[in-house]
């Protein structure tokens, strides 16, 4: 390889929450290896490095969600891509999503590179375009990612069940996809410590027994379920964290005033600290209806936290006791799994304990897993 490796990622704009998060973490091992990496976006990441360095796509619209935006962002930026790669001489393109792969493909032919993929969701669910119940513009989008699929050298599957879906949408990418798991981030708990800052910061009162649930506030996150089974939970030393900010937000807080859970419930909006308030919980409930392998969930099994979560395959794929299960649709079975792990000493340290056994599988060196894959991608092509 020479010298100097030059790697080139592309994705619109960096947005809160674990997919830009995932993101961040891959380029960050890229550069820990002294490779220098280009990315391409619509306006500049908020971070930086000096081996870091910004392609801003200039395009004429303010808003970058409308589908004025996606029609003049899918012509343009192939082409933007390919002058970007061929300037600087790219040795591998690294994308997140196979419609990003698609949109980096003429970039790869050209330049004669190896195209790698992260694939964090089941294709054709992590979707952007809020009107896709046009079955057109469904059809097409998997059609796309299909192709995307396609022109991948190695795809990396967040989960079994990515892997699964992929694989039935495209069985020919058999031979070059594999697992890669998110893995869980090295934690220093101090639980009694953190419980009582949260204690402090948020003016609460008694013994609390403090559940909490981290993440986007979207309508696929279901927190809407959490804060129904949490209207059924009658301990009055209960209270619930919901951790993060999303369109949700006003619809969830009305919700919790209509259920007469408001002065029980504390929204903390985004916080960069999320870490540091899940230890200071007592439990995590996780209720999303879809999901990929969610990092706010690995982050609570990372804190020493027992965790219910919703029976999705992904989510079964991290916690396994179904114990530990409830439907996403059914939340007097959620209420009752959190009042028995407040009443029940014994079910509470079961399912600490199988959270704890859970956590094994997690800890791994993903960035040396990063660099592997990346090499390894590069050097089959120069064979």
């Amino acid at each position: 390889m020479p010298n100097t490796t030059e790697i080139l990622t592309i994705y619109y704009k960096h947005k809160p929450g674990g997919f830009c998060k995932r993101l961040q973490m891959k380029i960050e091992a890229y550069l820990d290896k002294g490779w220098r990496v280009h990315y391409i976006a619509v306006e500049p990441f908020p971070y930086d490095d000096p081996k870091l360095i910004p392609h801003i796509l200039p395009t004429p619209m303010q808003s970058h969600d409308s589908i004025a935006f996606w029609i003049y962002f899918f012509l343009t930026a192939p082409i933007y891509t390919t002058l970007v790669g061929m300037k600087n001489k790219i040795n591998l393109i690294s994308i997140f999503s196979p419609l990003y792969a698609l949109i980096s493909s003429p970039a790869k032919w050209v330049l004669n590179v190896p195209l790698i993929t992260f694939v964090r969701f089941p294709p054709h669910r992590n979707t952007k375009f809020s009107y896709r119940e046009s079955r057109l513009v469904t059809w097409i989008e998997g059609y796309l990612e299909k192709m995307g699929l396609a022109f991948s050298n190695r795809i990396l599957a967040a989960s079994e069940t990515v892997r699964s879906a992929i694989l039935a949408r495209y069985p020919k990418a058999a031979g070059k996809t594999t697992v890669l798991y998110n893995h869980l981030q090295k934690v220093q708990c101090d639980k009694k410590s953190q419980k009582k800052r949260l204690v402090e910061e948020f003016s609460l009162t008694g013994n609390p027994f403090i559940v909490a649930t981290s993440g986007l506030l979207h309508k696929r996150k279901n927190q809407d379920c959490l804060l129904r089974a949490f209207a059924e939970v009658e301990k009055p030393e209960a209270v619930l964290f919901i951790i993060g900010d999303g369109d949700q937000m006003e619809p969830l807080k009305q919700l919790a005033d209509e259920l007469g859970v408001k002065e029980r419930t504390v929204f903390t909006g985004w916080r960069e600290d999320v870490l540091d308030l899940i230890q200071g919980a007592d439990l995590f409930a996780f209720c999303s209806s879809q999901e990929g392998l969610s990092n706010s969930l690995l982050e609570a099994v990372a804190a020493g936290l027992p965790c219910l979560v919703s029976d999705v395959p992904e989510n079964r794929e991290v916690i396994q006791n179904p114990e530990q299960h409830f439907s996403s649709d059914n939340p007097p079975a959620l209420a009752e799994k959190i009042t028995r792990a407040i009443e029940d000493r014994e079910y509470y340290d079961r399912l600490l304990q199988s959270t704890k056994e859970d956590r094994k599988r997690f800890v791994f060196d993903w960035n040396g897993e990063i660099i592997s894959e990346a090499e390894g991608v590069m050097n089959r092509l120069k064979s």
